[in-house]
């Protein structure tokens, strides 16, 4: 870690003016001052790669199937209740994700396992994102410690976030085998202790997931690579990045 500005992630993109997970909301995000974007990904039946959360349709569709049983045509018809939002969007895929995005801000993907197998979801992945040319400026991250041993044993040129909220010494065992550039760590894990094992081993530590300003300024106590964050920024709220 270092003394440069953290990277200001915006957590599923500005989902608070637009769908979570799509195209608008990552232009909006950019648009209030995001110097990254995070979104999730997972599999569909059809074999794509989309940008989804949750492992069922219910949360915004109500329905009851997972996101794996349902094509990508089946979700392309689908429509966000928008509430207040500002801009309407439907799903999308990591190609339309990534042929809108390359060239600008790092990207990180929130990889979500649920009900898939592993290595055809890797395979799915480093492809996409090779196929975009944008292997520098992507990176990769998920909960699932198995999924990510695999991953980096597969792919050891990609670069992996390990995810984790609870037991840090357990995830921080576990990464003694995925061995990942990152660590995503929750906020109530930060402490001085946590960030002095971190910069000994090498990671980088990106905070999750910050959802009001007086955390923000609180975390920017810290030296950290990144801020997930939902808040929207600023000129203001920028310049108190350090």
């Amino acid at each position: 870690m270092t003394d440069k500005k953290p990277l200001i992630v915006a957590h599923r993109g500005a989902h608070t003016l637009a769908p979570e997970n799509t195209i608008a909301a990552g232009k909006l995000a950019l648009q209030h001052g995001a110097s990254a974007l995070e979104v999730d990904v997972r599999l569909c039946a059809s074999g794509e790669v989309v940008l989804f959360h949750d492992n069922f349709l219910w949360h915004h569709f109500h329905q009851l199937k997972p996101v794996i049983f349902t094509s990508l045509r089946e979700l392309k018809e689908l429509r966000f209740n928008l509430f207040e939002s500002q801009a309407s969007d439907i799903v999308c895929t990591l190609d339309e994700f990534l042929e809108e995005f390359k060239g600008t801000v790092p990207l990180n993907l929130d990889v979500k396992t649920f009900m898939t197998d592993y290595f055809n979801l890797a395979d799915a992945l480093v492809k996409t994102v090779k196929r975009h040319g944008v292997l520098d400026q992507v990176w990769f991250s998920a909960f699932n410690p198995l999924f990510l041993l695999i991953f980096k044993k597969r792919y050891p040129e990609v670069r992996i976030g390990y995810l984790f909220r609870n037991l840090p010494w357990l995830h921080q065992s576990l990464d003694l085998l995925i061995k990942a550039e990152a660590w995503h760590a929750h906020y109530h894990l930060i402490n001085e202790s946590f960030l002095e094992k971190a910069k000994k081993l090498g990671k980088e530590v990106f905070v999750w997931t910050i959802s009001n300003e007086q955390m923000y300024r609180k975390m920017l106590e810290y030296p950290f690579d990144g801020i997930i964050t939902d808040i929207l920024f600023n000129s203001d709220v920028k310049n108190t990045s350090r």
